[in-house]
């Protein structure tokens, strides 16, 4: 990038020559963690470069901006000057006129509101890229072009609000609004990735494992947004800008410049998630499809798995059923049947007006609703309040002996009438008798269902600290992937 900049530094005037100022593969982030659908933007530099696509760019230094989308007509006075200040010095021969300062494709010119002067020029309405540039609420220039405006700090290192990035920033506007999308290199965007998704701290080699993962998927997931390319949320991949950039985690990007997972010669969707608790999913069983090399694992590397309780009345669980349109009335049980590796395929609510079973990762979200919102992870076991333990009641028959768990013993007349004789009682029969007394323990709260899970994530791809634990036992990183990823190849 030192060189990139250099290069810049020098350029003063050919905005029409278009030149790719980056050295790699490209990729654009849309920023929606702070700024999607937004009506501005703060832009912390005084000293940016400004310009129309990937053209060159123009140095300005007036101070803080603040970009607007801007909508109106003007008269284009159509004197092309090469420089933002050239152009300004125009400004004074349209005094008394609504005027201000242009960039377009053809360069710096000057326009004139058509609502405030009649002049033999020609009229036009802004474009849909149409931003404008304030200075402590006034604004400084327009930049009006055939494709978005992008702007670019000096050092390299742009500074909007709270955060800096690398690279340009464009401003995608749709309407009165717009959107933030970060366009870098594809090496410099990992930077801001690798240790947002996993602690710098971490052993190298599962620091590699990430920046390769999360490199592939970017070639994999290019077309999720419209606009951009993915977006800095996990909905994508966890990206702060250079918030998070640390040296190690740069030097895992390094080190494995270039490395992708592959199979059968096309990158793979390489998903990872926090833990798995024990074992991971195949694909099918979280999404739609099922695909070859996301298959379930028993993960016996993975330590520190994150543990986690949700405890819900059956009034919370009706409410969470009524807001997911189940149509099953008031929640009376939760039951689940589990995959080999132990975890949960499927999750049965049992209502007063029928069940609803839901399936794959719906089993997570299901519970969006509630105050916590959705479930951890699909590891769990479920607990409810009614469940009990005791001793054993024998009967003796000409069967032989059965056994039988309780949690209330009543009697029976002859006319079918019953009533309950209590947690002391007497089993007699015609040689001997034997007094039970009862010893009942009550499993969780009475009235609830506590799910007690482990793990955190959609649970396909790779464990985050499955990863780590097996960098700390000495695995590199191709074994780490190859062991998540089935039959794939890193090239």
């Amino acid at each position: 990038m030192k060189k990139i900049f250099a290069v810049l530094s020098i350029f003063f005037i050919s905005f029409l020559t278009s030149i790719n100022v980056y050295g790699g593969d490209i990729v654009r982030i849309g920023l929606e963690r702070a700024y999607k659908n937004v009506s501005q933007i703060s832009v912390n530099d005084s000293a940016v470069r400004v310009g129309i696509g990937d053209n060159n760019k123009y140095s300005i230094n007036l101070g803080a901006y603040v970009i607007k989308p801007v909508g109106n007509t003007y008269y284009n006075t159509e004197e092309y000057k090469d420089t933002y200040e050239q152009a300004a010095a125009l400004l004074p021969e349209y005094r008394g006129t609504n005027c201000i300062t242009a960039l377009t494709d053809k360069g710096w010119t000057v326009y004139v509101r058509a609502d405030s002067a009649k002049l033999d020029k020609p009229i036009v309405k802004t474009g849909p890229y149409c931003v404008g540039f304030a200075v402590n609420g006034t604004y400084k220039f327009i930049v009006d072009g055939s494709s978005a405006c992008r702007i670019m700090a000096e050092d390299g290192i742009i500074s909007l609000g709270e955060n800096t990035y690398r690279g340009d920033i464009e401003f995608y506007r749709q309407g009165s609004v717009m959107t933030a999308v970060n366009v870098l290199e594809k090496e410099k965007y990992l930077y801001g990735v690798v240790t947002s998704e996993m602690p710098s701290s971490w052993p190298m080699e599962a620091l590699k494992a990430q920046a390769v993962a999360a490199g592939t998927y970017v070639e994999k997931n290019k077309e999720r947004h419209v606009g951009y390319e993915l977006c800095d949320t996990v909905h994508c991949q966890a990206y702060y800008g250079t918030q998070k950039e640390s040296e190690s985690g740069r030097k895992a990007v390094n080190e494995t410049a270039g490395k992708e997972l592959y199979y059968n010669g096309e990158p793979i969707d390489a998903v990872y998630f926090s833990s798995d608790g024990g074992a991971t999913f195949n694909s099918e069983d979280v999404w739609s499809s099922a695909t070859p090399y996301l298959k379930a694992v028993k993960d016996t590397y993975e330590k520190e798995s994150r543990e986690w309780t949700r405890t819900f009345t059956y009034q919370e669980l009706t409410n969470i059923c009524a807001a997911n349109g189940y149509g099953i009335g008031n929640v009376v049980a939760v039951t689940a049947e589990y995959t080999p590796e132990g975890l949960v395929s499927s999750l049965t609510f049992k209502g007063s007006k029928g069940n609803k079973t839901i399936i794959k990762d719906a089993i997570r979200s299901a519970f969006h609703p509630s105050s916590e919102g959705s479930l951890l992870s699909r590891n769990f076991r479920i607990i409810g309040g009614t469940q009990t333990e005791g001793d054993k009641v024998y009967v003796i028959g000409t069967e032989g002996q059965k056994t039988t768990e309780y949690t209330s013993v009543s009697a029976q007349n002859g006319e079918g009438k019953q009533g309950k004789i209590g947690n002391k009682f007497v089993i007699m029969d015609n040689n001997s008798s034997e007094t039970v007394v009862a010893a009942v323990t009550t499993v969780g709260t009475p009235g609830t269902v506590t799910l007690q899970g482990k793990g955190y994530g959609h649970g396909a791809g790779m464990s985050q600290y499955g990863a780590k634990a097996m960098a700390e036992e000495g695995y590199s990183y191709t074994d780490i992937l190859k062991f998540y990823y089935k039959d794939v190849e890193i090239k």
